[in-house]
């Protein structure tokens, strides 16, 4: 890592900074263009991390309806098992 001097105070700052840590004033007019695309990298990664949080939700949200079926389903042919059971007892 190469040191410059800094034009506004003469202080040593690093080739890649985008300002000068000790004024504040832009050293790397390159450096600031590519500090002002890391937040587009952060929006997108943000972006597809929500989308993968909304599929993973409607996954869920589609598995809990399916298990609800099943729970409804096994239910009710335990009631109507219970009934038609008791119905032939009672008949013997």
């Amino acid at each position: 890592m190469a040191l410059i001097k800094c034009k506004e105070c003469g202080k040593d700052v690093s080739e890649h900074a985008a300002t000068c840590p000790h004024c504040g004033v832009t050293v790397n007019a390159q450096a600031n263009q590519q500090h002002a695309q890391v937040p587009d990298y952060q929006q997108q990664y943000a972006a597809q991390q929500q989308a993968v949080q909304q599929q993973i939700a409607a996954q869920q949200k589609a598995s809990n309806k399916s298990t609800m079926k099943f729970m409804l389903f096994g239910s009710l042919f335990s009631i109507i098992s219970s009934l038609i059971s008791s119905i032939i007892y009672r008949r013997r």
